[in-house]
C-alpha cells in the first residue's frame, strides 16, 4: 500500500482534472477508477457542450449574469457560493483545457459560442468533434504523461478516517482481489446516479457509489429528489440523446404527438429558448400518458431541417436509420442529477482532507441545471478540489492508517460470496423498473410510497443473492449502493410538497415559494437516515430574488 498525497477516486472528467491539477503543484497522485480512465463515464459519453461567461468585450456578459440565468432554472434553491465560484474561475477553464490538448470547435478562425436553452446570453461553445471524448482522452493522456499514477478496475468500497481526518479507500479488482490505498487527502468524482432508472443516459457503471460512501461516513447529502430527465432520446433503454436544443429550436425541427399536434407550441412559452429540459421533458411525458404517443414516445420530425444544418449532427442519430429518414421516436430518459455531496466552496467535506467534486456533489445546479453546466462544474470544481487537496495535503502530518479497520473491511468483502438464487442483474432490473414507474418524471404520495416499499422490500431479500466471482462482487456492491439512493429520492420526494424544477409532484403541481425556498439535506442516523429541511443560504443575508421570474 504505498501512501500519496492525493488519492482521487474517479477516472471522469472531474477526477482527471483533480488529478492533473494536484500532480501540477508537486504533489504525488493516485487516481482510481471503476472503469478504464476517461472513458466509461459521463464526460466521455456527453454532448460537449460547456457554458461559461466568455471574455469578450462586447459580448455583455457577466458572471453575474450567469449566476442569475443558473439560479432562476434552479428555481433559486442553487448553493450560490458554489455557484459562484463556478461563474467566476469557469471561463479560465477552456484556456486550461486547450493547453492540455482539447480542441474546441471554431467559426470564422475564432472560438464559436451559441446561445443555449436557460442562457440569456451566447456562452456555450463545443469541443472540435461534438463528442465527450474530445475531453477525456488528451486529459488522460496528459495525466499520465505528467505522471498521474492510474489504478483501473477497482472498485472503491469504503473509505478510512483517522484522528478525525481521511486515512486511506479500500475496494476490490473485477477479479476479486482486495485493495487499499493510503493517502493525505482524497477526492471523491464518482458522478451520479441515474442508474437508478430503467430509461438513462448514463454510463453503465455511474450508480452513486462515492454519495452512499460519503453518506457512511456522517457526511450530508442534498437534493436528491431533483433528477434530470432529458426530453428526447432514442433507443429501449434511452441511451442515445437526441439534441433538441440544435435541430428543433434552432433548424426548424417538430416535436409532434400522435395526432401531428406540435408539442412545443402546446406546451411551451412564447420564446422556445426559454424551454427547459424539466418543463419540455414533462411535456412530452404527459403526452405519453394521455396516449397520444407513438410506440412509447413522440414523433421528432425533422423534414423541414435544411441539409447543411443537420449534417453536423448527423453522428446522433439512431445508428440503424435509412440515408432519407428524418422522422424518429423520441422519448425521455434520466440524465443527470442535481443532488449529491454537501461541499464548501472549496470542495471540501466535513471530513478535513476529504474532497468532492463533479455530478457527485450537490449545489450548482439547484433544482434543475441548464445546458452546459455540467461540464462546467465538472472542470472548474475538479481543478478546485485538486488544487486544495494538494495544498491541504503539503501541512498535513504523517498518516496513520487505520491497519484494523482496513483488516475488517477485507473481511466484510470477502464474506459477500454466496451462493443464493438470484443474480445481482435481476435486482438492478427490478430496482430500475420500480424507479422509472414510481419515482420517476411525474410523481405523486401514492406511486412514491409504492415505490419506497418496494425498495425496502427489495433490501431486506439481499441475501438471497447470488455471488459467484468478482464480477458478480462488482455489481453487487453497485446493487447495495442504488438501493440506499433508491430510498433517499423517494423519501426526499415524498417530503417535497410542491413542484420544483426537475421535481414535479401531479398532487402538488404548483411551486411553493412560501414554504419550499428550501434544501432536503439527507444524513446518516442509527435508524438508517434522517431528513431535514434547511432554508436556502442566500449571499449577505438577502432575501430570495424574485422567484416569479426565469424559467
Amino acid at each position: 500500500m504505498r501512501p500519496s498525497d492525493v488519492l482521487v477516486i474517479g477516472g471522469g472528467g472531474a477526477g482527471i482534472t483533480a488529478a492533473i491539477e494536484a500532480k501540477e503543484m508537486d504533489a504525488d497522485v493516485t487516481l482510481v477508477s471503476k472503469s478504464r480512465i476517461g472513458y466509461g463515464n459521463n464526460t466521455f459519453i456527453s454532448k460537449a457542450a460547456i457554458s461559461s461567461v466568455i471574455a469578450s468585450p462586447d459580448a455583455g456578459d457577466s458572471s453575474e449574469a450567469y449566476v442569475h440565468d443558473a439560479t432562476a432554472a434552479g428555481r433559486f434553491i442553487n448553493d450560490p457560493r458554489l455557484l459562484q465560484r463556478v461563474a467566476q474561475e469557469g471561463r479560465s477553464r477552456i484556456a486550461f483545457l486547450e493547453k492540455r490538448g482539447v480542441a474546441f470547435a471554431q467559426r470564422h478562425a475564432a472560438l464559436g459560442v451559441s446561445q443555449a436553452p436557460g442562457h440569456s446570453l451566447p456562452r456555450t461553445v463545443r469541443s472540435e468533434n461534438q463528442i465527450g471524448s474530445d475531453y477525456c482522452l488528451p486529459l488522460r493522456e496528459y495525466a499520465r504523461k505528467i505522471g498521474v499514477r492510474f489504478v483501473e478496475n477497482v472498485f472503491i468500497t469504503r473509505i478510512f478516517t483517522s484522528k478525525d481526518r481521511f486515512a486511506a479507500a479500500a475496494g476490490i479488482t473485477a477479479r476479486g482481489k482486495f485493495l487499499a490505498f493510503a493517502a493525505r487527502c482524497c477526492v471523491l468524482a464518482t458522478g451520479g446516479f441515474a442508474q437508478l432508472y430503467l430509461r438513462n443516459s448514463n454510463a453503465a457503471r455511474i450508480t452513486g457509489d462515492g454519495l452512499v460512501q460519503a453518506f457512511e461516513l456522517g457526511i450530508p447529502l442534498k437534493d436528491v429528489e431533483f433528477v434530470q430527465f432529458y426530453p428526447t432520446a432514442t433507443g429501449p433503454r434511452g441511451n442515445r440523446l437526441l439534441l433538441y436544443d440544435a435541430v428543433v429550436l434552432r433548424a426548424g425541427g417538430v416535436l409532434r404527438n400522435a395526432t401531428g399536434e406540435d408539442i412545443i407550441a402546446k406546451h411551451g412559452p412564447r420564446d422556445p429558448l426559454a424551454l427547459t429540459r424539466d418543463r419540455l421533458t414533462r411535456a412530452i411525458m404527459q403526452e405519453i400518458l394521455d396516449g397520444r404517443d407513438v410506440q412509447g414516445g413522440v414523433i421528432m420530425d425533422l423534414s423541414h431541417v435544411p441539409e447543411h444544418y443537420l449534417a453536423p449532427w448527423l453522428h446522433l442519430l439512431p445508428v440503424n436509420r435509412t440515408p432519407s429518414a428524418r422522422k424518429f421516436i423520441v422519448s425521455p430518459t434520466a440524465h443527470y442529477c442535481m443532488g449529491g455531496i454537501v461541499t464548501d466552496s472549496n470542495c471540501a467535506t466535513r471530513i478535513p482532507g476529504l474532497y468532492a467534486a463533479g455530478e457527485a456533489c450537490a449545489g450548482v445546479h439547484g433544482a434543475n441545471r441548464i445546458a452546459g453546466n455540467s461540464l462546467a462544474e465538472v472542470f472548474t470544481m475538479g481543478g478546485v478540489a485538486g488544487r486544495n487537496a494538494a495544498s491541504q495535503a503539503k501541512a498535513l502530518g504523517p498518516l496513520d492508517l487505520p491497519a484494523k479497520e482496513i483488516q475488517t473491511e477485507k473481511i466484510r468483502i470477502e464474506s459477500l460470496r454466496s451462493k443464493g438464487h438470484r443474480p445481482p442483474r435481476e435486482y438492478r432490473r427490478t430496482v430500475k423498473e420500480i424507479m422509472w414507474n414510481r419515482a420517476g418524471i411525474i410523481r405523486d404520495r401514492r406511486e412514491l410510497e409504492v415505490g419506497l416499499e418496494q425498495i425496502q422490500e427489495l433490501a431486506a431479500t439481499l441475501p438471497r443473492l447470488r455471488i459467484d466471482d468478482g464480477r458478480e462482487l462488482f455489481k453487487a456492491l453497485e446493487l447495495k449502493n442504488m438501493l440506499v439512493l433508491a430510498e433517499m429520492v423517494c423519501r426526499a420526494a415524498l417530503l417535497r410538497t410542491e413542484s420544483r424544477g426537475a421535481h414535479y409532484r401531479r398532487d402538488y403541481p404548483e411551486e411553493d415559494n412560501e414554504n419550499w425556498l428550501k434544501n432536503i439535506v439527507i444524513r446518516k442516523s442509527g435508524s438508517g437516515m434522517r431528513l431535514q429541511v434547511v432554508p436556502v443560504a442566500f449571499p449577505g443575508g438577502e432575501g430570495p430574488p424574485d422567484p416569479s421570474s426565469g424559467s
